[in-house]
């Protein structure tokens, strides 16, 4: 009888969980991949501009202008590929994106971006009232922000809650279609024609066969003593540009993984995000050309034996 009896409980026990596990199956359907688990997956291609149209429209509006924003209208959207995240922390609080026709930096207010937009993620955005904005002549987009003891309005990082419900990803993640516009080393010097460099700011470029000005196998990218006073941003130039109007180099956090690295001696190919800061429409300095590394990676060496 009692064999029975725990017979009759295991069969019934048997039940439960089967019953349990068809209203989970009913309600928690496992994920099947084809669905993004962040950001607005109800997003439809409705009026997809290209980013080259974009800055040419609303950097006309700014026309002159160092810093400041101007709506957007609403509806406008772009789809574009993923160049550059914080997966270093060399970038912070932003995303680096790329169509066919240029690029751009979009301003978000959330770390740890890299783990849903990986290089070569492609996304569609809806950027309708949001604003694109210069500070100090470098287009971005963002919310605005105005400080007004400086009467200035600069391009400000969008919520993180705003910003879930204006991506959506769009298919698989693939670094190979993230191809770098390539500066040979006859070439750079082109960078210092303003409007030469504003054509590919926002871009990933490859300078090729540049060496830095400070390298002596002691001097570290982004040291936070020299960066206390600039922002915690180090910026180390290249040999020959490093005079006013020809300035052109990397800008480096304090606070990248890579900060404390040593900078490599000799020839280099140095591959980064290209942004253009000047400090005034009438700065006698000129533009500064600043590429922005994703990760230490970024740099090859050339000449390894000049680093032994």
């Amino acid at each position: 009888m009692k064999s029975l009896k725990y017979l009759k409980l295991a069969l019934f026990a048997l039940v439960i969980g089967l019953s349990a596990t068809s209203c989970m199956d009913d309600d928690w359907t496992d994920p099947t991949g084809e669905v993004a688990p962040f950001g607005n997956n109800q997003l439809q291609e409705t009026n997809v501009v290209n980013i080259a149209d974009l800055k040419s429209k609303y950097s006309a509006l700014l026309k002159d202008k160092v810093n400041d924003t101007v709506r957007i209208a609403d509806g406008v959207q772009i789809k574009a590929r993923v160049t550059g995240n914080d997966i270093s922390g060399n970038i912070y609080n932003q995303i680096m994106l790329e169509d066919a026709t240029g690029g751009i930096v979009i301003s978000v207010a959330q770390g740890g971006m890299c783990g849903q937009l990986p290089i070569g993620q492609e996304v569609l955005i809806d950027l309708g009232g949001l604003y694109y904005g210069a500070y100090r002549t470098q287009p971005q987009i963002g919310v605005p922000y105005t400080d007004f003891k400086k009467n200035q309005t600069y391009p400000s990082r969008i919520s993180r809650t705003e910003w879930q419900t204006r991506f959506k990803i769009l298919g698989k993640a693939d670094a190979s279609l993230v191809v770098p516009h390539v500066f040979e080393t006859s070439e750079i010097s082109t960078l210092n024609n303003e409007t030469v460099a504003h054509k590919y700011t926002g871009q990933i470029v490859t300078l090729k066969g540049v060496e830095f000005d400070t390298a002596d196998g002691k001097v570290t990218f982004a040291p936070e003593a020299e960066g206390a006073s600039t922002g915690y941003g180090v910026t180390r130039y290249f040999k020959g540009y490093t005079a006013q109007k020809k300035q052109i180099g990397i800008r480096t956090s304090c606070y990248a993984k890579f900060a404390a690295e040593t900078l490599p001696k000799g020839k280099l190919n140095v591959t980064g995000i290209l942004t253009v800061y000047k400090t005034s429409a009438t700065s006698s300095y000129g533009t500064t050309v600043q590429l922005v590394l994703r990760s230490q990676s970024d740099i090859e060496v050339l000449e390894p034996e000049k680093n032994k």
